[in-house]
């Protein structure tokens, strides 16, 4: 199975991370692991096979993830998915998107993000560029009715990824000029996890890459250079996020 990322607009980056597809042809049932990632995605099945428990040509959206969980296919595989920026969601469906944490709803049940003007013209697409320009053409239109999410909000997120997790949610909230109570609350109803949550997450994500460009570390140095307070905290971290070892992500 083929994996691409495509960029959207300039104008859809603060809300849209990327553009994703997964395309080929599975024989036997094969399964996929699938990382938390801090993210909410919704992921259209563009063929008449059913995978991941999808509905063909349905947008499901898929919450913001806790820990993994995993995903088969069979048979011809052509996924094509809307990865949303922390909070940018939101921006765009005013849903308390906490509701969806761990969650793959059916969005045509909680809330009509698209209408006639995106599946009308989806399936006469036929190459991926298309639905691609199709999706990026249709949020660009969508951007007049677009809610701004709260610039404090928005910092505490940078504050998180650019401290690669390591800041308690105190000194986040203190940075963000928000009481930490009004932080938490906030910060819930824009992401779908506590901002405690998401430093997990982002500090497992850059321990991934850090042991991929790392091989010859130690678990011990690994746990050090990210911000843990020890190896064993950071095996329990990389179990309860991944299922596996840290050591099974060094390349």
């Amino acid at each position: 199975m083929t994996y691409k990322e495509y960029k959207p607009d300039a104008l859809l980056t603060p809300y849209i991370e990327t553009y994703w597809t997964a395309c080929g042809f599975q024989g036997p049932k094969e399964s996929h692991r699938i990382l938390p990632d801090g993210c909410v995605d919704i992921i259209l099945s563009l063929n008449s096979s059913a995978h991941f428990e999808l509905i063909p040509f349905h947008p499901t959206i898929i919450g913001t993830m806790t820990t993994f969980c995993n995903g088969s296919y069979t048979n011809e595989v052509y996924l094509v998915g809307i990865r949303f920026r922390p909070a940018g969601f939101t921006a765009f469906c005013r849903v308390p998107i906490h509701e969806f944490t761990d969650k793959r709803i059916d969005l045509a049940l909680v809330e009509s993000l698209f209408d006639e003007r995106f599946y009308g013209g989806l399936p006469e697409k036929e190459t991926t560029t298309e639905v691609i320009r199709h999706i990026d053409s249709y949020f660009i239109r969508k951007l007049k009715d677009v809610f701004i999410p709260e610039a404090r909000i928005v910092y505490a997120i940078e504050l998180i990824r650019q401290s690669n997790g390591v800041l308690s949610p105190d000194e986040i909230a203190h940075k963000s000029c928000l009481s930490i109570r009004h932080f938490e609350r906030k910060f819930k109803a824009a992401i779908g996890t506590s901002p405690k949550t998401f430093s997990k997450i982002v500090k497992f994500q850059h321990t991934c890459d850090y042991l991929r460009m790392n091989n010859d570390k130690s678990l011990l140095s690994a746990a050090i250079d990210c911000g843990y307070y020890d190896q064993a905290h950071l095996i329990k971290d990389f179990k309860a996020l991944s299922g596996s070892t840290p050591s099974s992500f060094k390349l």
